[in-house]
């Protein structure tokens, strides 16, 4: 077997904004960043459960078994396993970019 421990921050943080001064340093329009990215800006400012939710998902399609959680101060801890033996050439996951955001924050070595 082979283990993986995430640590998900359950404190409550703001959600991401897009401010006119953020939107003309990339040459845009604010209109144009709410407009074009609306629906990744909804998906990363969900519940805590649904996004939860979205990374038990994205273990799993790379083999990974959730089997345990519990809680260290501020953050909930999740415990995956998967067979060392898993021929991982043939986990073929493609990743959309909300689901790359939700996975940017984690270790190199704590990726699925």
């Amino acid at each position: 077997m082979e283990f993986r421990v995430i640590g998900l921050n359950i404190n409550s943080t703001p959600p991401p904004k897009v401010d006119e001064s953020s939107a003309k340093s990339l040459g845009v329009s604010k209109q144009f960043l709410e407009n074009e990215f609306k629906d990744s800006i909804k998906k990363l400012n969900r519940n805590l459960s649904l996004q939860i939710q979205d990374l038990l998902n994205i273990y799993g399609r790379y083999g990974w078994q959730h089997y345990y959680q519990g809680q260290i101060g501020s953050q909930i801890v999740l415990y995956f396993r998967r067979d060392k033996k898993l021929n991982k050439s043939e986990i073929n996951v493609k990743l959309t970019p909300e689901e790359n955001a939700i996975l940017q924050a984690l270790d190199i070595d704590q990726m699925p």
